[in-house]
């Protein structure tokens, strides 16, 4: 049975999930968890938004890769021109919106980049369906007048054991996994948001996130997820270039970089 390809973005998930409610007593005592201005709570959510993306992260696992072909570099020319021409129409987000997709983790306003998800493109992605016109995200980061503008797109797959390579070039497409992630659970994931952005989330985020064992997790009242979401990778074919690097070879925050593979 295909794993679920869960509907949203990992830190997204963590943070949405911890911004529920009250904070749990025994974590708040501690002196981390202080008041703090919700700009400072702000600036602390989007590290470890920055955290939880980055390449070098003990959460992400990268995908096997291999030397690209003349194949490989005009395959992937004709995907990033077929979402061009099929995406382009969002660089407006308010079509967008209309279209079904939504911004997740609306409580953090600095974020590194903005994913709108499509719960439509979710689902299909979780029953192997691969469509570059569409991906379960689009993928914006703020300009200099702090507007969203679009730079790619995000392609997830939910199969257990999925030919990455029939669907984006492994040669070219950096996919990834969200790995060894301890989750909040009962009473330590409550934390109040009614007021803004809180230093307890920030607290409780930077606790959960720097966990990377079952044993540490456990000893933490969590809940380990060895593996969550499926497959995904990020394309940038709105870079504002044709560059195979900048498209192909950034990562999960749009950074352009050299991946390393296991």
């Amino acid at each position: 049975m295909s794993r679920q390809l869960h509907l949203r973005v990992v830190s997204v998930v963590v943070l949405s999930f911890a911004a529920a409610a009250t904070p749990a007593a025994s974590l708040l005592a501690q002196p981390a968890a202080r008041p703090a201005s919700d700009s400072q709570a702000q600036a602390g959510l989007s590290r470890i938004f920055a955290e939880l993306l980055s390449d070098d992260s003990p959460h992400m696992r990268m995908a096997p890769t291999r030397v690209a072909t003349a194949a490989d570099s005009a395959r992937a020319a004709a995907l990033v021109a077929t979402a061009r021409a099929a995406l382009g129409r969002y660089k407006d987000v308010k079509l967008a919106e209309q279209d079904g997709y939504w911004r997740n983790l609306s409580i953090v306003k600095d974020q590194p980049i903005y994913h709108y998800n499509n719960l439509h493109n979710f689902r299909a992605a979780a029953g192997g369906a691969f469509d570059i016109t569409k991906p379960v995200s689009l993928l914006y980061k703020n300009d200099d007048h702090g507007q969203p503008r679009l730079v790619g797109a995000m392609y997830g797959t939910g199969v257990d054991d999925p030919n990455l390579d029939a669907m984006l070039p492994t040669s070219m497409a950096h996919w990834h996994e969200h790995v060894n992630l301890c989750y909040p659970r009962g009473e330590a994931a409550r934390v109040a948001t009614q007021n803004g952005v809180t230093a307890a989330t920030t607290f409780v985020m930077d606790l959960y996130m720097n966990i990377t064992t079952a044993t540490g997790c456990e000893r933490a009242g969590g809940t380990f997820v060895p593996v969550e979401f499926g497959w995904m990778a990020h394309v940038y074919m709105f870079a504002g270039t044709d560059d195979p690097r900048a498209i192909w070879d950034a990562d999960e925050v749009g950074n352009v970089t050299m991946h390393t593979h296991p």
